[in-house]
């Protein structure tokens, strides 16, 4: 007991803290260790955190685990002229039988101003009870997006001289006199949306695909996507992934891009319309005017004949334009309930079923496993885990799933495992029954049924119970002994364990008393030495005046004693940069993020020095946007201020 004392002590003189922390956060971790996916979860979901002048902005609030909400307030958008929205949506997801459900509210923003503009948290009301989003930054660049947005916006490509035989390539390209820019766009920049069929059975799948089709020279951006309420999804390629191909509609030549693939599983019987995607797109032509005849010698005339009398002038027109795709409804049919079996679960396809057991002999309280393996094609992901007709005397326990999925297979194909968790009490040989599924093929429009063979389990005594009457021999009984020796010897070291917690915890209060105790001493500290300093600092009407050779926070330390929050955010900002400009002789064009960490650098401050001056600017920066920080934690950002400065002006590493 006194060694294990003494390297006790030694351990904790080592690494306390270090100690204390782990031992608590394992303890926190196991006691708080249950699911938390049906807690609401209130989200805010930019497509992108950096957008050029002229691009838009595409911002969702994502409430999830409701159906609706009681009300939504939008953060204030300043900085930003809102395009579209708000655009409520609903969706509903099924995942291993487990049903949620999420409402979102859509904007589409187009910035006013360059630089970091912050989009503070939406509220939401949820049963009487507000939730809120964190605030967000948003950086616009000082550029336009060119040919080369990113996010969602495309240049198209040309199709000139893909097709030498086509005459009229040249003037798709070209605006004549008098001829109707929008007309000509709609000819030759076409949306589409195609399904593989607009009737089925409830679980069958059917293929939308949304297609954007182009001859001329334009940039395109989707504006509004559909939500396919009614449906399970099943994504076939990458959203917007905007990567054209050479292609044909109507019999002319096209470039082509796939905008959604997806793969939709009916939820409901009725009728169900797709929402349309919705792009804009910006077109340039080339322009041309007319030329009088009388201008023209004979080498003019054959261009003129072959441009129709207009000579192109080099320059462009531009047009934008605005295009949905249109409305396709799909006829779900209910499935028959004649010849339903009981078992029937809503499996839409066609499958094959097999059982196999971890391991066919366990011992007594020993887990075992069954697996359950649902093999075929069809809505594979709403399939839920098939009831098990379990033996008497074996327990089981609620089933986990895992999936292998061909999202490019239409329908879906591929396995879906379910394993069960179970435990025996009593030896003997037991007969797992067998496992059944019933589906719909909707090929052949009847009900199948796809079962698995009986497995028998041996389940043997455990090593632990394994006793009977060997307590009578005199062997056997000095082996209990032992046993009962070193079972005393093992409850004894459980009882140390728990006195060497228990110590823990006490140095762990101690340690936090003391702590706390130094923290409010240097509060107050730090609270006389502003209020002495800020005395000192002279006013005229109103006007600080000129500090040239006072303290880089002076003005901040002014400002909190005003509790002006914004003043004082303001001078904090304003005064680290003061200081480390005049600490290395900064020019107005190296004032940035960037050079600050080359000099903390060559001066040997770690990453954590860094990290420690750009956290301080950036809490100024939101905290100018969203004020609502108390007074105390002002004080403590100051206190953290004039740590940093303390530290990089005397070099303490």
């Amino acid at each position: 007991m006194t060694i294990l004392f003494k390297q006790i002590v030694l351990l904790l003189k080592k690494n306390l803290q270090t100690l204390i922390l782990t031992s608590i956060i394992t303890v926190v971790t196991t006691v708080t260790a249950t699911p938390v996916f049906c807690q609401l979860k209130f989200s805010a979901i930019p497509n992108t955190t950096t957008i050029a002048l002229d691009q838009a902005l595409q911002i969702e609030f994502v409430l999830g685990g409701v159906e609706k909400m009681e009300s939504f307030i939008p953060p204030r958008l300043d900085g930003f002229t809102i395009i579209q929205g708000p655009q409520y949506s609903n969706s509903l997801s099924i995942v291993n039988g487990n049903v949620s459900h999420s409402v979102g509210v859509g904007y589409v923003l187009l910035p006013q101003k360059c630089g970091k503009i912050f989009i503070g948290p939406a509220q939401a009301q949820v049963n009487g009870k507000v939730i809120k989003t964190e605030s967000i930054c948003i950086s616009v660049l000082n550029k336009t997006s060119g040919n080369s947005s990113p996010g969602n916006t495309t240049h198209l490509p040309s199709i000139s001289g893909t097709n030498t035989a086509n005459d009229n390539e040249l003037s798709d390209y070209v605006l004549k006199k008098g001829e109707d820019p929008i007309a000509k766009i709609q000819k030759n920049l076409v949306l589409k949306l195609g399904v593989s069929k607009k009737s089925c059975y409830e679980g069958e799948p059917i293929v939308a695909t949304y297609k954007l089709y182009t001859r001329l020279k334009s940039s395109s951006k989707v504006t509004k996507r559909p939500s396919f309420n009614g449906f399970s999804v099943a994504e076939m390629t990458t959203p917007e992934s905007m990567d054209f191909q050479t292609d044909q509609l109507n019999g002319r030549p096209f470039y082509s891009t796939v905008l959604r693939k997806v793969q939709l599983f009916p939820l409901h019987a009725g009728e169900i319309t797709l929402e349309p995607v919705e792009v804009a797109s910006l077109v340039r032509f080339l322009k041309n005017k007319e030329v009088p005849a009388s201008t023209h010698n004979s080498f003019d005339n054959i261009f003129r004949d072959f441009f129709e009398d207009n000579i192109l002038t080099g320059e462009t027109e531009e047009h934008k334009l605005t295009q949905q795709t249109k409305a396709v409804t799909i006829s779900v049919k209910p499935l028959p309930e004649a010849d339903k079996p009981i078992n029937f679960n809503g499996a839409v396809g066609k499958f094959t079923i097999q059982t196999v057991l971890k391991n066919s002999a366990i011992s007594i309280n020993e887990t075992g496993t069954l697996k359950v393996i649902i093999q075929g094609k069809g809505n594979l992901s709403m399939i839920n885990a098939p009831v098990i007709d379990w033996p008497e005397g074996i327990e089981s326990f609620e089933p986990s799933s895992s999936e292998n999925i061909d999202n490019l297979s239409v329908p879906l194909s591929g396995t879906k495992t379910f394993e069960y968790p179970f435990t025996v009490v009593e030896k003997g040989n037991y007969t797992i029954p067998a496992v059944s599924i019933s589906y719909f093929n909707p090929e052949k429009r009847v009900y199948e049924m796809a079962s698995t063979n009986p497995l028998t389990l041996v389940v043997n005594n455990s090593v632990a119970n394994k006793t009977g009457n060997k307590s009578k021999d005199p062997v056997a009984k000095n082996v209990n002994l032992v046993s009962d020796e070193n079972n005393i010897s093992k409850s004894l070291i459980n009882t140390r364990w728990w006195l060497v917690l228990v110590f823990i915890a006490l140095l762990w209060g101690g340690y936090k008393w003391y702590q706390y105790r130094g923290l409010t001493k240097r509060r107050m500290s730090l609270k006389q030495k502003i209020i002495s300093q800020e005395e000192q600092i002279p006013i005229t009407d109103g006007v600080i005046t000129t500090f040239n050779t006072g303290h880089p926070l002076d003005l901040a330390r002014r400002e909190l004693k005003k509790e002006n929050a914004t003043g004082f955010y303001t001078e904090l900002h304003a005064g680290l940069w003061r200081f480390i400009q005049e600490k290395y002789q900064l020019s107005p064009a190296d004032m940035n993020k960037k050079v600050v960490a080359e000099k903390l650098k060559a001066d040997f401050f770690d990453e954590k020095m860094i990290n420690d001056f750009q956290q301080l600017l950036d809490k100024c920066e939101i905290a100018l946007y969203t004020p609502t920080q108390f007074k105390e934690e002002r004080y403590q950002l100051l206190q953290q201020a004039e740590t940093f400065i303390k530290t990089v002006e005397y070099k303490i590493v």
